[in-house]
């Protein structure tokens, strides 16, 4: 029994490192940012639309129907390649976006209860169709439950995983330079954690 049990206890711990040992676009580097939601928002930060309530160790986002536009916060930081990790729950939003920007949008992960899409932004017409789908993957994501995302990007490639599944795309307007990157809510309410920002090598 003692060595059934051992047994059983490597091959679990083995089954959890494959887990944890999936294959990433990028390497994590120097860590750039990692904010503690318990005070305002480094200066680097920049609310555009909508509401970014920080508090206790999260950010409750909320839309302002006058903008006419979902609330986008801006991480004003240059990077060429990068790993975002963070933690999300729906409490009412329709989708979780995270995506990069030069003097335009480059590129987006869009996260709802049913998929997860990364899309180039070259040929997106505003209020009139999205940006082509570069790689797409089935959730079943459910309201009120955390998920753990993790966004990657470098050259022409970004790629994405929450959960078990993990998506990867290749565009050229990918390997544009970025001058920041973002998180936006489609509407209320989302609630973000645990954000942390790596530089890729």
């Amino acid at each position: 029994m003692k060595y059934l049990a051992l047994a059983l206890l490597l091959t679990t711990a083995t089954a959890a490192f494959a887990q944890e040992a999936k294959p990433s676009l990028v390497q994590k580097g120097k860590l750039i940012a990692e904010p503690d939601l318990k005070a305002p928002l480094p200066e680097d930060w920049a609310v555009q639309k909508g509401i970014w309530e920080v508090k206790d160790g999260e950010i409750v986002v909320s839309d302002i129907p006058e903008q006419k536009h979902g609330p986008v916060l801006w991480h004003k930081v240059s990077l060429a390649s990068a790993v975002v990790e963070c933690e999300f729950k729906f409490e009412g939003a329709g989708g979780f976006i995270l995506g990069s920007d030069s003097n335009r949008h480059i590129g987006r992960l869009s996260i709802n209860k049913k998929s997860m899409k990364l899309q180039e932004d070259s040929s997106e017409v505003k209020g009139v169709r999205p940006g082509g789908t570069t790689a797409e993957a089935a959730l079943d994501l459910k309201v009120g439950e955390w998920y753990k995302v993790r966004y990657e990007w470098s050259g022409d490639k970004m790629a994405a995983t929450i959960g078990d599944k993990s998506i990867e795309g290749s565009h050229p307007t990918y390997s544009q330079k970025r001058s920041r990157w973002w998180l936006a809510s489609s509407g209320s309410k989302l609630v973000v954690r645990n954000i942390k920002v790596w530089e890729g090598k």
